[in-house]
Parts: C-alpha cells; sequence; structure tokens
C-alpha cells in the first residue's frame, strides 16, 4: 500500500528539532549571563536566531497546515494556492535564518584569536554572507515579473520570470560554499594554539558539529531537483520541511555548543571565568622576563599564557583588561625580586606571537 501521508512525521520531526534547538539557545543565554558573565555581539545573534527559527518554525507548521505531506490530488485550491504563498514566506525566511546563523558564527570567530590576518577572513566572511543573503533574497522577490505571477502562478500570460530550476538550486549552493568557509576557516587557527592535541581535537569537534548542518542542506538538493521536476508539489514539500527541520534546528545547536561547553565544564565540577576574574589556579602564567627600573611603578612584562581551565572552550584568547592575581616570589637578594600577592589589572597586546602585558606594581615590601 502506497504512503499517503508523511504528515506525522513532518510534524514530530519539525517540532522535536525545534524544541532541541530553542533549548540550547537558553542554555547559552544562561551559561552567557550567569556562567560567563560577559556577552559579545555574536550573542546579539543568536537573539536574533532566537525570533528566526520561531518564524521558520511558524512557516513549516503552516506548510503542514495547509497539506504539504499530502498528494496534490487530495487538496483543493484554497489549499494549493496557500501553499504557494507559504512557500514565496518560506523562501525569504529561509534565507534570512541561514544568514543569521553563519553571521553568530563568525562574530563568534572573533573570540578565537587577535591575529589580524585570521580577523580579516572573518570579516570577508562576514561580507560574503551578506552579500549571499541579498542575492538570495532579491532573487526570491523578483523571481516573476508582475509579482502577483508568484502567488498565483498562470494567471499573468506576459509574466516573465526566473528558470525554476535556478531559482531552486542555486541560492542552495551559494550558502553551501559559505558554510564551509566557515567551517574551514579556524582550523589553522586551533591547530597553531599553544594547547594539548586532546584540547585541540575538542574545540575543533565542537565547532566541525556543524558539519552535519552542511551535510543535510547537501542532501536538501534531492528534493529541491524533485520539486522542479515532479508536479506533487505538496509531497515533495512535506520531505522539504523534514529535510528543513533537521538542517535549521542542527545549525542552530552547533552556533550554541561552544557556551554549552562552558555550562558543561561547570556542571561537571569545572569553573568558568568569563567574567575575566581569574585566581592562579585558573589560569597559569609564565614569565619570560620580568623588569622593573628603580622609582618605576610601571613595568613591562612578557608572558606566555597557558590556559589550564576548561572553562570556555570559545573564548581561547581573552582579549582586553583581564584581571588576575600574579603570586611573584623572589629572595631579597636577588636583583628586582619582589615579594607580593596582589591583584594586579593588565592589559594585553600582541606581539610577536607573544602577549605584551603592560602591568601596575603597588611596590616592594
Amino acid at each position: 500500500m502506497a504512503l499517503t501521508t508523511l504528515q506525522p512525521l513532518a510534524y514530530a520531526v519539525a517540532y522535536v528539532t525545534f524544541f532541541f534547538g530553542t533549548a540550547s539557545i537558553f542554555l547559552r543565554f544562561y551559561c552567557r549571563q550567569y556562567v560567563l558573565k560577559t556577552w559579545g555581539v555574536d550573542d546579539y545573534f543568536a537573539v536574533l536566531v532566537l525570533m528566526v527559527s520561531i518564524g521558520q518554525q511558524v512557516n513549516l507548521h503552516m506548510f503542514l497546515y495547509w497539506g504539504c505531506g499530502l498528494h496534490m490530488d487530495t487538496l483543493s485550491s484554497v489549499q494549493v494556492l496557500q501553499i504557494l504563498k507559504w512557500l514565496f514566506v518560506e523562501e525569504v525566511i529561509y534565507y534570512s535564518v541561514h544568514w543569521v546563523i553563519k553571521s553568530a558564527f563568525l562574530f563568534f570567530y572573533l573570540r578565537l584569536s587577535p591575529n589580524p590576518t585570521f580577523r580579516k577572513f572573518v570579516y570577508i566572511g562576514v561580507g560574503l554572507n551578506g552579500a549571499i543573503w541579498i542575492i538570495n533574497v532579491l532573487m526570491a522577490c523578483f523571481q516573476c515579473v508582475p509579482f502577483d505571477e508568484i502567488l498565483h502562478p498562470g494567471t499573468h500570460p506576459d509574466a516573465k520570470c526566473i528558470s525554476r530550476l535556478a531559482l531552486l538550486i542555486v541560492p542552495s549552493i551559494l550558502n553551501i560554499v559559505e558554510d564551509f568557509y566557515i567551517l574551514l576557516l579556524p582550523i589553522s587557527t586551533v591547530l597553531h594554539l599553544q594547547m594539548p592535541t586532546r584540547r585541540k581535537i575538542a574545540v575543533l569537534g565542537v565547532i566541525a558539529f556543524g558539519a552535519s548542518s552542511v551535510i543535510i542542506a547537501c542532501f536538501r538538493l534531492i528534493p529541491l531537483m524533485e520539486l522542479n521536476a515532479s508536479a506533487d508539489t505538496s509531497w515533495v514539500l512535506g520531505i522539504m520541511v523534514i529535510v528543513a527541520a533537521l538542517e535549521i534546528q542542527f545549525a542552530v545547536i552547533a552556533v550554541n555548543l561552544p557556551s554549552l561547553k562552558a555550562l558543561w565544564t561547570r556542571l561537571v565540577g569545572g569553573s568558568s571565568a568569563g567574567s575575566g576574574q581569574a585566581n592562579s589556579k585558573q589560569k597559569a602564567y609564565k614569565l619570560s622576563s620580568l623588569g622593573k627600573s628603580k622609582g618605576s611603578r610601571e613595568s613591562m612584562t612578557r608572558l606566555k599564557r597557558g590556559i589550564t581551565s576548561t572553562d570556555s572552550e570559545e573564548e581561547l584568547f581573552r582579549q582586553g583588561g583581564t584581571a588576575l592575581q600574579l603570586p611573584i616570589q623572589g629572595s631579597k637578594n636577588d636583583v628586582g625580586a619582589i615579594q607580593v600577592t596582589k591583584d594586579f589589572n593588565v592589559k594585553s597586546a600582541e606581539k610577536d606571537g607573544e602577549y605584551v602585558v603592560a602591568g601596575y606594581y603597588p611596590g616592594d615590601h
């Protein structure tokens, strides 16, 4: 007996994946606000991710409500017209979801390293992502002239429309190319970090989880080709609902995983220092040289920073002012020796692969 409906499966996949994707967003918010106690540009994009994810879910629900997942010969003309209307809305929302999620990934990458070359490639990715979104939305909005031909196909004999195959395939190809760019971008940076191989693998694993969404996006090309060739539009769109739900929500979870890693570390007994406050047990600093001229209350120190805490795999390099406790010991006979344990506010800048740190020393005791 031939299968007559995909709707139960489509409803289940759409809502289960939406639940996990939304849960990951709220866990991210909790982690950033209360565990790491820091908030960045990528977190504002995470708010947008929540909004567009809800919009995407509403659209998938409307697809199923009007008959997607059923065969076309079982639908009324009203249902068919409604499906066509929501198909146009889905195109705009789907492209916007991709733009927001990719932007969140790229702005998160800015946390990984202060290296100018790496950051330049990140900003190139931001520009490409924006250009792809604009191209895709314009293709959707101007696929037919007049516009009403999109919602009521065949009612305008003189209408001019973009090739249906190009309309379906080109935006997907552009998004997949950008996905691969984003996936490959941080690999070299992570591999060159001074951390154990095991931790490098863990960081790359968190980032590479996004590959699951890219793989699904590649498989999405199959029903897109079928949608172009088949007259049973509502049935193929039922398959598309399942694929789109998996693709988008896997991407949502992937973009939140770095923050969830920090939350997991806290729950299993680690600690997080996202607020920028850390004691000497949390972060180890090696002094490669220490200079302090007599009467001077300022000194420049080169530090090699060893990250011994797994609090936040997402912030592999802390930037700006960082507060730490730096115990420095030495005998009174040593030149320039200090015997103090104080809180120091330091600011770091990268030079020749090391961090140059300016700190204020309160004086000898």
